[in-house]
């Protein structure tokens, strides 16, 4: 099976964006998306000819796509860490657990290193190029995202990074959260799906954060958040996806003034 993968979308770099460097961390992210993509790559080809299908991670729920992630990420940059499931206590929790902690070197970066948490979010909902504008604003979408970012924090509005009081990890590093969407998608369509993405990521939107649909939608810039995302689109018919890593948080010192 042949995966198509058109180039890693990223957002423009607004202004006034939350962070002081978006620029490093979206081409750290840019990075982890195309190893990513290659490890996926490879990963399809080998259980073809191990199980006589391919087995597709993003069929699932988030644990094969953070774990393929993880080894990815191993595999592509030296000296990296890359740990899943790590307890770690939040807010004033003792006890919690993050998807995903990775440690990056980095030379341009400040501290030589990019660290980011990472909370990930599958939705089963199989979306189309043609509905996945509106997708992407529903409860199911960004707003999933959201929410979780959200919960974590004792000031909804803030940019502040949950994991920032950590007694045994104080260091410099970024909250981004990972949403995997299902698609449902020919190779023809992948213009429309980045026009789509920069129109969601680079403008403000109305969104759905909340399950009850009584409450109304937030209003929020998602310009001012850098994200990146993947999209793939596999051959003969079968489901595809888009993940999309979104950039909620930081640590102070990565905080624009």
């Amino acid at each position: 099976m042949n995966l198509y993968c058109p180039r890693i979308f990223k957002s423009a770099v607004p202004v006034d964006c939350h962070f002081k460097y978006p620029k490093q961390i979206q081409a750290c992210l840019k990075g982890v998306c195309v190893a990513w993509v290659n490890y996926l790559k490879d990963y399809v080809d080998q259980t073809e000819k191990l199980f006589g299908k391919p087995e597709l991670p993003w069929t699932g729920d988030e644990r094969p796509m953070v774990s393929s992630l993880a080894a990815a990420i191993a595999r592509k940059f030296p000296n990296s860490l890359a740990v899943e499931e790590c307890n770690i206590p939040i807010l004033e929790r003792p006890r919690g657990r993050c998807d995903l902690w990775v440690s990056i070197p980095c030379r341009s970066h400040s501290g030589g290193r990019i660290n980011f948490y990472l909370e990930a979010k599958k939705s089963n909902k199989e979306v189309t190029p043609e509905k996945l504008s509106n997708f992407l604003t529903t409860r199911w979408g960004v707003g999933r995202s959201l929410r979780s970012y959200q919960k974590r924090q004792s000031k909804r509005r803030s940019q502040t990074s949950p994991f920032i009081k950590l007694p045994n990890r104080k260091h410099q590093h970024y909250f981004v959260s990972m949403l995997v969407m299902r698609l449902k998608a020919k190779r023809s369509a992948s213009a429309t799906i980045k026009n789509i993405l920069h129109q969601a990521f680079e403008s403000k939107q109305k969104i759905a954060v909340r399950w009850r649909l009584t409450f109304p939608k937030q209003q929020r810039s998602l310009l001012r958040f850098p994200t990146v995302a993947v999209v793939v689109i596999p051959d003969g018919g079968h489901p595809g996806m888009i993940a999309s890593f979104t950039v909620f948080g930081s640590s102070r010192e990565f905080l624009a003034k």
